[in-house]
């Protein structure tokens, strides 16, 4: 099977589900491609191997170079859903201890906003303001935008991965588009809702995506800073 690869974004950390094999040639080239493009960006990553059938030398030579690449960046890159397969040939490598792995995708998230075991260095990630919105363009903007005013911001599309992300970093206030702060009958969405209640939560109008940006940004700066004054604020 060719390889098949996907990744999505959550916060500041990117996601990338693997199936099929990681194997010498094309399939290992198409990997390091994938990569070299995520870790220029965002050096915090999470590789889901729960589909992967197969691995040889050096497609596993692949992965532990990219672990230490990750560290250069100052990043890191963790591993999830494992298959018995892929953990007897890590085991028989001897290469086990040095693969950050995790049973699910979002034990592998959370594992970043954790601090080091025994005193070691940490790979927090510091979180001021989550903000969750459907729109990638509006994710971008808020992000942008609280970001250039001295805030710690991270972002999702989805209530399943805001979720992960509410439950694992202590943000100061909540963003959310309208739609989701109304979303019912769905687990993700009423258990966000409910965590979110117990936080500072600036609701977007329907319409935000469309106001003037300029006017739209300030009242929303403002909003955060009556929360949380910022580090332009203060000076």
């Amino acid at each position: 099977m060719a390889i098949s690869l996907q990744h999505r974004r959550v916060g500041d950390i990117t996601v990338v589900t693997c199936a099929g094999r990681i194997v010498e040639g094309a399939e290992s080239v198409a990997l390091q491609k994938c990569l070299d493009d995520l870790i220029e960006d965002v050096p915090h990553l999470v590789l889901h191997l729960g589909a992967v059938d197969f691995l040889d030398s050096s497609g596993l030579g692949l992965l532990v170079r990219y672990i230490t690449r990750a560290q250069n960046a100052q990043g890191s890159l963790k591993f999830c859903a494992l298959s018995p397969k892929i953990v007897d040939v890590l085991a028989i490598t001897h290469l086990l201890p040095i693969f950050e792995s995790y049973e699910s995708e979002a034990d592998a998230i959370s594992a970043f906003f954790q601090r080091g075991v025994g005193g070691g260095a940490t790979t927090r990630l510091r979180t001021d303001v989550l903000c969750v919105d459907g729109s990638a363009d509006v994710q971008a903007y808020v992000r942008g935008l609280l970001a250039q005013a001295g805030f710690g911001v991270l972002t999702a599309g989805n209530l399943p991965d805001g979720l992960i992300l509410l439950q694992a970093t202590a943000p100061k206030v909540v963003i959310m588009d309208a739609a989701f702060r109304e979303t019912t009958g769905t687990r993700a969405g009423e258990k966000f809702n409910a965590i979110a209640d117990t936080h500072s939560v600036i609701v977007l109008s329907a319409d935000f995506s469309r106001q003037d940006a300029g006017e739209a940004g300030q009242r929303l700066l403002d909003q955060v800073r009556a929360i949380i004054p910022g580090p332009s604020a203060v000076a």
